[in-house]
């Protein structure tokens, strides 16, 4: 519920949505598609950029890839601006 009213605001309405899904390494983690699942993200603002990207804080496995959308995702956006 809090994800959903934060993202309902005004000032977030273009913010690219990164979630850091750790402990992937563990047997038993939600999947990002579970998660996904659990936060209702498919139902959001389809204008919403968003992803959630397994990782592990442990072995590193992942973090850059999703620090490399959200570079990304942001730099597609300014670009379109000009």
């Amino acid at each position: 519920m809090e994800l959903d009213n934060l993202l309902k605001e005004e000032r977030l309405s273009g913010a690219s949505l990164l979630i850091l899904a750790n402990k992937q390494d563990i047997k038993g983690a939600l999947t990002p598609a579970e998660i996904a699942k659990v936060l209702n993200l498919e139902g959001m603002d389809k204008s919403r950029h968003w992803k959630i990207v397994g990782c592990s804080a442990y072995t590193g496995e992942g973090l850059l890839e999703g620090f490399d959308w959200l570079v990304q995702d942001v730099a597609s956006r300014i670009y379109m601006l000009d």
